[in-house]
C-alpha cells in the first residue's frame, strides 16, 4: 500500500478513537472542556447523597453549568414536587435562596439521563453548588417506581438475589440497585469559566460560615437531640434559621428555644410558620428574627427514625448543610451579650414515677417546706381530645393543683400521640402527692407505635427548682 494511503488510513483509525472516546465521555462521564477552566466539580455520588463547593465571583462573570442528572417521566399533573431522583443547584451563599436549579423544563433527555448545560450571568458574590442523589427509578409502560439509595446499607442489599414478583420486571430493590450502581458514575455537575480567570475565583467549604453565627445544632443523623444553652446578659435579638421536616399538621425534625426560668417555649419551628424548603414536599424552613430579653436559654433541636443528613429517603432541601438549627447576632454590638453555658441541671428530685407500665395507677408524696416553684415533666399518651396516659399532683385535701392537660403540652417524640409536658408550677408549703394513670396500651415496655424520645422517663417527675 503507498505511504500516503497508509498515513490516511492511520488518521483515520485516529480519528475513530477520538470519536469513540469522546462518545464514552459524553455518555458516561461529564464533558472535559479544555477550553472552559473548571471551577467545580461535583462527582462521587456512589458513597454520598450529597456533594457541594462553594465559590466566590469577584465581579460580574459568566458561569457554564453542565449536568448530569435522572427522573422519572412525568406520566400526570405536576404536584409541585421534581420527579428528578438526581440533580444539581446553586445557592446564593448570603442569602440561602436558590439561583439555578436542574429541572425537566432547562434539561433535555439523553437515554437514561436528562442533561443540563446552561450559561448563567451571576452577579459578584459567593455561591454554593450542590448535587444530589437520593434514589433510583425506573419505568415500565404506565408504571413507575423509586427505591431510596441508603448507602449506609449498600453491601447488603447489593449482596441479595433477586426476588419476588417483582424481579421478573428488574423492580425489585436489589435489581435497582444494581442498576443505579452502573449508572451512579455518570451523575455529577460541572460549572467552567468560560473567558475568565480561574485565579480570580476563590473556593470555600460549604456552607458559608454563617455572618454573626453563636449557635449551630446541625442535624446529622436519625433519631438525634442536639442541645445548646446559653445566657443573654440584656435583650437582643436573635436570628433564627431552621431547616426540618414536616407537613402542615404536624413537624417530624423541628428546634425551640425554651426559657429555662419560666420553662415555656419562646420560639419554635411549627407547622403554620415553616415553609416549603426544596426538594420533598416534607422539607421544610423557618427562618424568623425574634427579640429575647435577658435571661437563660436553651436551644434544642430533633430528629426521627427517617429522613436526614444520615439519609435521604426522598430528596433533601436546597440547604441540606444547614439542617438543623442556626443561630445568629446580626448586631456585631450584641455579640458580648452573649455566651454559651452548660445545660442547667434539673433540680433536686422531690417525686419520680418513671417507667410506668400499661394499666398502673401510681402515687408519690413529697413535702414543700415553703412556698416555691416546683418543675413538672411528664409524658404519656394522648387521645383524640385528652391524655390516655396522664398525670397530676394532689394537695393534702385532694384537690389537683396541676394536671397533665393536652393542650398544653407537646410533641414527645415518635408516635403523634406521645405527648410531653414540662411546666413551672408555684405551690404553697405543704403536702403533695403526684399521681400517674395509665390505660390498657402504649406505656413503658410495651408499645404499640413508636416510643417517645425520652422512654425512661415515662410517667412524671417533679423537680426542685434553684
Amino acid at each position: 500500500m503507498p505511504l500516503l494511503l497508509k498515513s490516511k488510513a492511520s488518521a483515520c483509525l485516529l480519528a475513530l478513537h477520538a470519536a469513540a472516546l469522546f462518545l464514552a465521555l459524553a455518555t458516561w462521564g461529564l464533558p472535559l472542556r479544555a477550553e472552559e477552566p473548571r471551577i467545580v466539580a461535583l462527582h462521587g455520588l456512589e458513597t454520598a447523597e450529597v456533594r457541594s463547593q462553594g465559590f466566590t465571583l469577584p465581579r460580574p462573570m459568566q458561569v457554564h453549568v453542565y449536568a448530569r442528572g435522572a427522573g422519572l417521566r412525568r406520566l400526570g399533573p405536576n404536584r409541585g414536587e421534581s420527579p428528578l431522583f438526581a440533580s444539581g443547584w446553586l445557592l446564593n451563599a448570603a442569602t440561602r435562596e436558590v439561583v439555578w436549579q436542574m429541572d425537566v423544563a432547562n434539561s433535555h433527555r439523553d437515554r437514561d439521563f436528562l442533561i443540563a448545560d446552561q450559561y448563567l450571568d451571576l452577579p459578584a458574590g459567593s455561591y454554593e453548588a450542590y448535587y444530589a442523589n437520593h434514589a433510583y427509578g425506573q419505568g415500565l409502560f404506565l408504571a413507575q417506581w423509586t427505591r431510596n439509595i441508603d448507602r449506609r446499607d449498600l453491601t447488603t442489599k447489593l449482596s441479595e438475589r433477586p426476588k419476588g414478583f417483582l424481579a421478573a420486571f428488574g423492580a425489585d430493590e436489589a435489581s435497582l440497585l444494581r442498576q443505579w450502581r452502573r449508572q451512579v458514575g455518570s451523575y455529577g455537575m460541572e460549572l467552567y469559566l468560560p473567558g475568565g480567570d480561574l485565579s480570580e475565583v476563590g473556593l470555600f467549604e460549604a456552607p458559608l460560615r454563617w455572618a454573626g453565627g453563636v449557635i449551630s445544632l446541625a442535624a446529622n443523623r436519625d433519631q438525634g437531640e442536639w442541645q445548646q444553652a446559653f445566657h443573654l446578659q440584656r435583650p437582643v435579638a436573635l436570628h433564627v434559621y431552621a431547616l426540618g421536616e414536616g407537613s402542615k399538621r404536624r413537624m417530624s425534625d423541628y428546634g425551640w428555644i425554651l426559657d429555662v426560668r419560666t420553662r415555656k417555649r419562646v420560639w419554635e419551628m411549627t407547622p403554620d410558620l415553616a415553609q416549603y424548603a426544596g426538594g420533598a414536599t416534607r422539607n421544610r424552613r423557618q427562618v424568623e428574627t425574634v427579640q429575647l430579653p435577658a435571661g437563660d436559654y436553651v436551644a434544642t433541636f430533633v430528629t426521627d427514625d427517617s429522613h436526614s443528613p444520615a439519609d435521604w429517603t426522598s430528596a433533601p432541601s436546597c440547604d441540606p448543610g444547614l439542617y438543623g438549627l442556626t443561630l445568629s447576632l446580626p448586631k456585631p454590638g450584641d455579640v458580648s451579650a452573649f455566651s454559651l453555658r452548660a445545660l442547667p441541671e434539673p433540680g433536686p428530685l422531690l417525686a419520680e414515677l418513671v417507667r410506668v407500665g400499661n394499666s398502673q395507677a401510681r402515687s408519690a408524696p413529697f413535702s414543700l417546706a415553703s412556698d416555691r416553684p416546683v418543675r413538672v415533666y411528664a409524658i404519656g399518651e394522648a387521645g383524640e381530645s385528652e391524655m390516655a396516659d396522664t398525670a397530676w399532683i394532689e394537695d393534702a385535701s385532694g384537690k389537683r393543683v396541676w394536671e397533665m392537660v393536652k393542650a398544653q403540652t407537646h410533641p414527645a417524640g415518635g408516635a403523634s400521640k406521645n405527648r410531653c409536658a414540662d411546666e413551672l408550677v408555684t405551690l404553697p408549703k405543704g403536702r403533695y402527692t403526684l399521681h400517674v394513670k395509665t390505660d390498657e396500651s402504649h406505656a413503658y415496655g410495651d408499645w404499640n407505635s413508636r416510643p417517645p424520645r425520652d422512654p425512661e422517663h415515662y410517667g412524671a417527675t417533679v423537680y426542685g427548682v434553684k
